[in-house]
């Protein structure tokens, strides 16, 4: 009953947002101010370098006279829209990332909340964060910043901007830091730094949640998807990843900007959520490790929630149905922080010069001790067995790796390198780590994350992502959404293996048999004496 109030309160707040997309006219600004400016808010519309129409907020922040102040830019996730109000509007009322340009705006910054072409009040059509769209959208509204906005804050390279925004409003972050300098901080939340290998991992595109995408991508905000988008979507109905899919998107990633050597300019504060089934914790660690090779200044902060399957997962009651960080996290030598304040004074040092009263760790993940970005690597070794694996829809088949002999923690990625035996050449199986526990004997998956894997399919996704006709190995490297967890003496940690996912609602397939063996390697475990003397 609760989920589906929280069901009924988000739809409401959706059409309100809907409710307010009345055009409003823009002041006339004058560059050259000698008295105090009132803290208001206005209506822009500006036009891109081709001819779009984008729609944006502007929010003034009281200033004496000649005080400056830096630049916030806000926007938006998938399908919705600006912060078009402070109050009477989705981000303005409920969700974090607008709750901190609210608090940046009184706080004395200029923020702008843009809506993304083909959302809200902005023309055009979406192309999924395409650095000669979406992307040039953010410069052209740096530009019109740079020659309306008075008593802005500016350095060598122009305006001293920073930029908020989770998911899709994430993904553009990383791409137009490479593209401008002046974006001096980003935080982007719970968004992918592979976009391609998020949503199709190991070529299994992840049907439910492509769906949920276009429905609130190209019927809520009705008919705008690209066409090249459309055939994409269309593409991801088949069982397998098609090229095309990948000749479309993969400019649109981080990870196509890192591998060429034109990395994010920005320091970066990423925040990625541990039970996320969209964007796994996974790819902040990724984003982090390409922002620290080009000399920025990172820090991953990793929360419970994030992306949430509809309908298969829930957030904790007073959140967003399918979407969620939590207000603070405990981490490394347990100090407590505070997500939004965390943020803005993270801003002000970027961008004001500002000293923080909080030093955060360069990662940051909540109840777990690990503060350094490589404890997050696999690297102890364990071998799998040879395994019968005939799972059915009502029994998983659990494959043991390590039972702990003490209380342990264990948080960061594994990697799995697999070969399996079978007679049915196009069988999918869905992995899991999961802990058997020593008191009840049941099992659990951890952080609600599966894999995909699909011997066949996953030799020609890295044909695909390779570019390079690849010969037919044994084993094949597979690399497992990370966990957070901690261990009871006796708990026993393990592959979970399954036929279904409810994840995966579009691979049906009769019953799976097959004979797996491999390896695998774990992240660090620590002991309880570890983190007590950390």
């Amino acid at each position: 009953m609760r989920s589906s109030l929280l069901w009924i309160w988000f739809a409401v707040f959706l059409i309100l947002q809907g409710c307010v997309h009345a055009t409003v006219q823009p002041n006339q600004i004058s560059k050259a101010h000698t008295t105090e400016l009132k803290q208001r808010y206005y209506q822009v519309k500006t036009k891109a370098s081709d001819g779009t129409l984008i729609a944006f907020t502007v929010y003034q922040p009281k200033l004496s006279t000649n005080q400056t102040a830096p630049l916030i830019l806000h926007t938006h996730g998938f399908g919705l829209s600006r912060m078009k109000r402070p109050e009477l509007s989705l981000y303005g009322f409920l969700l974090p990332t607008g709750q901190v340009a609210k608090s940046a705006w009184k706080k004395g910054y200029w923020v702008i909340s843009f809506d993304q072409r083909g959302h809200g009040g902005s023309q055009g059509k979406i192309r999924l964060t395409d650095p000669e769209k979406e992307a040039q959208d953010v410069i052209t509204i740096l530009n019109w910043a740079e020659q309306n906005l008075p008593q802005l804050a500016k350095n060598q390279n122009g305006v001293r901007a920073g930029m908020i925004g989770e998911s899709y409003a994430g993904g553009v972050q990383y791409i137009a830091s490479a593209l401008d300098k002046r974006l001096q901080a980003i935080v982007p939340i719970t968004t992918w730094y592979d976009i391609v290998e998020s949503l199709a991992p190991n070529g299994v595109p992840k049907s439910n949640w492509i769906d949920f995408l276009n429905l609130i991508g190209d019927w809520w905000n009705w008919n705008k998807f690209d066409p090249e988008l459309k055939q994409a979507y269309r593409d991801t109905q088949q069982p397998q990843l098609n090229p095309s899919i990948y000749d479309f998107l993969k400019t649109h990633q981080a990870s196509w900007f890192c591998q060429r050597e034109q990395r994010p300019q920005a320091d970066a504060l990423i925040i990625q959520g541990f039970r996320d089934v969209l964007f796994p914790f996974n790819e902040g660690v990724k984003a982090t490790k390409c922002l620290q090779e080009a000399n920025s200044q990172v820090h991953l902060i990793g929360v419970e929630g994030g992306h949430l399957q509809p309908f298969a997962q829930h957030s904790p009651l007073g959140s967003t149905p399918f979407w969620y960080i939590g207000k603070s996290i405990r981490c490394g030598n347990q100090k407590s922080y505070d997500l939004q304040k965390t943020i803005i004074s993270w801003f002000d040092l970027k961008l004001k010069d500002q000293n923080s009263s909080s030093e955060l760790p360069e990662v940051c993940i909540d109840q777990s001790p690990v503060i350094q970005i490589n404890d997050l690597k696999p690297i102890t070794s364990y071998d799998l067995n040879k395994t019968w694996i005939a799972p059915n829809t009502t029994q998983d088949v659990f494959i043991p790796i390590h039972t702990a002999n003490q209380k342990s923690f264990i948080t960061g990625s594994s990697l799995l390198s697999l070969a399996v035996e079978t007679e049915n050449d196009d069988a999918t199986f869905f992995i899991s780590m999961a802990v058997k526990s020593a008191q009840t004997g049941k099992y659990k998956t951890l952080n609600e994350q599966t894999t995909p894997f699909n011997p066949k399919r996953k030799q020609l996704y890295d044909q695909i992502i390779s570019g390079l006709n690849l010969k037919t190995q044994n084993y094949q490297d597979v690399e497992l959404p990370s966990i957070n967890t901690h261990l009871q003496q006796g708990d026993t940690i393990g592959l979970l293996v399954h036929s279904q996912s409810k994840y995966y609602k579009r691979v049906k397939q009769n019953k799976v048999e097959a004979w797996i063996s491999g390896q695998i390697k774990l992240p660090k475990l620590w002991s309880e004496k570890e983190v007590t003397q950390q």
